[in-house]
């Protein structure tokens, strides 16, 4: 499938943003935060203390109008006016837009003094002359309400209100007595119904409330004025605070402390973005710079490249640091113990490559190996599993009519293998051509190989011994592997020979020789355990059967094509897997003296059966 236009283009890589710039964020949007909470929490306290300042102050506001006057006196003030001679005065008065017939009026009506005089009523006869003294003229009604204003404006500028007043109410009707920010039109009026005072009764306390009016945007408390004998409340005084005042301040609050904040919170931020800079942003950017020197080339490292900075302080910073020279200085101690053993491995290597070389030039491999001998034909191949091998074979003419032939496995791998291979191979080799059966030779190199045999190492060996006049192969096995046997049918078989002990195990052991009469075209097939055990990536073995089923399938064919096949045919079971032994065959095959006299070869149920197989201590 094609790749689209937008697959193909490269990915964009992310905007970089340095460490200071995101330090610097965080602080600042830290601080930001933190005095944002902090202006709205005081804010807050000064909003709620600034309204309970307010509240007391028109509360006590009104509780002073209240007892500024007596009910006697306000209610003989609010019976005079709410009468309709009073309620005629106003109305012309209002028509002529004159306010002084309300006034000339009140002057013509006695007052509150005059009534109680007029009245008999001696206790208050004080009170009336003192007022007489002071005024030097008689009190009318007049003087008694500009007595009310007198006292309305006391309260007023000594508690800082905007409005004081004086209210008659009855039910939800409330009828205007006195009010200092009003007129005489004003008075006998009905205030207009105010929703939020809806569920207060008439002439009660009500707290102090927030409420739009007519007249704006207000904060009142009400008050009873209360009748000394009765203790009932007779009227109401109020008491008017302009929101506008209580908003102001909170705002002045908000724009000072704002102000305080926003300098405050810019020199915090100078030296916190300062120290940041200083303890972590320069130390960091340090870090990386020197890391990025120590690393950007391909070189070998030395202690000279370690980092080494001067970072002040006792932190994290200071931690990585510490941490960075350690990791570069374990770095440079495993680039050099790096070299050191490359420089070993390929010192090794070399070595090994040479072991190999040498153990190769050890075994035959020039084929064919005698070609001036025509009384047989033999092929073989090794495979090792490491470098070097503890496989070997060997093969040789003891005298002009005999021919020895072995096959041999120690029982190690490697370096250690090879060299007791090559021991083991000369020590037979040697034995051999002193003469003597294969029994006898093995028994000779089993003892010598027993006598210094610190290692505790072993070999497996075929050996077999072939005149080369008569056909007569003799053999010797010590705990190898059984050989396959072509007869005269042209088939290969096993030939389950008898086993003695491995050679370099115990001194003193004793083998047996055996001998198989083979005919011309015979042929003997030996090898190593590496054949069967091969494994496949599923772990099962090779086996016997298929290695026989391989032979066959090539067994017209002379022995190099013999165990070309055979390693194919291993090759292709085991495919990618990795073997762990080494692969070593040897095929022989006997075709008689030119010009003799030939016999039938025997297959091995006629050997058998006819008892051509001789076994000797």
């Amino acid at each position: 499938m094609e790749k689209t236009s937008k697959q193909l283009e490269p990915k964009k890589q992310p905007r970089r943003v340095s460490m200071q710039v995101k330090l610097s964020a965080l602080v600042i949007c830290s601080m930001l935060l933190v005095a944002a909470g902090l202006t709205a929490i005081s804010y807050y306290i000064f909003c709620q203390r600034v309204d309970d300042k307010y509240n007391r102050t028109v509360q006590r506001a009104a509780e002073a109008c209240a007892n500024n006057v007596t009910d006697d006196m306000l209610m003989y003030f609010w019976d005079r006016v709410n009468t309709d001679e009073f309620r005629e005065v106003q109305k012309r008065a209002r028509a002529l837009n004159d306010e002084t017939l309300i006034g000339n009026w009140m002057r013509s009506q006695p007052s509150f003094y005059e009534y109680l005089s007029e009245n008999g009523d001696t206790e208050n006869e004080v009170l009336r002359e003192g007022a007489e003294s002071e005024q030097e003229v008689s009190w009318t009604l007049l003087d008694d309400y500009e007595d009310f204003l007198s006292g309305l404006l006391g309260i007023k500028e000594y508690f800082d209100v905007d409005a004081s007043y004086y209210q008659y109410c009855e039910g939800q009707v409330t009828y205007n007595i006195v009010d200092l920010d009003e007129n005489m039109f004003y008075i006998g009026t009905i205030e207009e119904p105010i929703p939020e005072f809806e569920e207060y009764e008439g002439n009660v306390t009500v707290p102090p409330i927030v409420y739009h009016s007519g007249f704006g945007w207000l904060l009142t408390a009400i008050e009873p004025v209360v009748d000394w004998e009765t203790k009932k409340p007779v009227a109401v005084a109020g008491v008017d605070i302009n929101m506008t005042d209580i908003i102001g301040e909170r705002y002045s609050f908000l724009r000072q402390s704002l102000v305080f904040v926003a300098i405050l919170l810019a020199g915090v931020i100078a030296v916190s973005v300062a120290v940041l800079q200083r303890t972590a942003v320069k130390p960091l950017r340090e870090l990386a710079e020197a890391a990025t020197r120590f690393a950007k080339e391909h070189r070998a490292f030395t202690k000279e490249d370690v980092i080494d900075l001067d970072i002040p302080g006792n932190d994290e910073v200071t931690d990585l640091y510490h941490e960075i020279r350690s990791m570069e200085n374990r770095i440079v101690d495993y680039t050099e113990n790096l070299t050191r053993a490359t420089a070993e491995k390929e010192r090794v290597s070399t070595e090994l490559r040479t072991a190999s070389q040498i153990q190769e030039s050890m075994l035959p491999s020039i084929f064919p190996a005698f070609p001036d001998r025509d009384e047989f034909d033999l092929y073989a191949s090794m495979t090792p599993a490491k470098e070097v091998g503890g496989d070997f074979y060997d093969f040789f003419l003891i005298d002009d009519s005999h021919l020895a032939v072995l096959i041999a496995d120690v029982s190690d791998k490697g370096v250690p293998a090879a060299l007791f291979m090559m021991s083991s191979k000369i020590l037979i080799n040697y034995r051999a051509q002193m003469g003597g059966s294969p029994s006898e030779i093995l028994g000779a190199v089993n003892a010598e190989i027993c006598k210094s045999n610190k290692s505790r190492m072993f070999v497996t060996v075929w050996l077999g011994i072939l005149d080369l006049k008569t056909g007569v192969l003799t053999c010797t096995n010590a705990g190898h592997e059984y050989p396959v046997i072509r007869g005269t049918d042209g088939v290969f078989r096993v030939y389950k020979d008898r086993h003695g002990l491995v050679v370099g195990a115990l001194a003193g052991s004793k083998y047996r020789d055996y001998e198989i009469n083979m005919a011309p075209g015979d042929a003997v097939f030996v090898y190593t355990d590496g054949v069967p055990e091969a494994n496949n990536a599923e772990g099962a073995f090779y086996g016997m059967e298929r290695m026989e089923a391989a032979l066959n399938k090539n067994a017209d064919k002379d022995p190099k094509h013999i165990l070309e096949g055979v390693k194919a045919d291993v090759d292709a079971f085991t495919g990618e897997a990795t073997q762990f032994d080494d692969l070593t065959m040897l095929c022989l095959e006997y075709k008689g003296r030119p010009g003799a006299n030939q016999r039938p070869a025997e297959s091995k149920e006629q050997i058998n059966d006819n008892k051509k197989v001789q076994v000797n201590e």
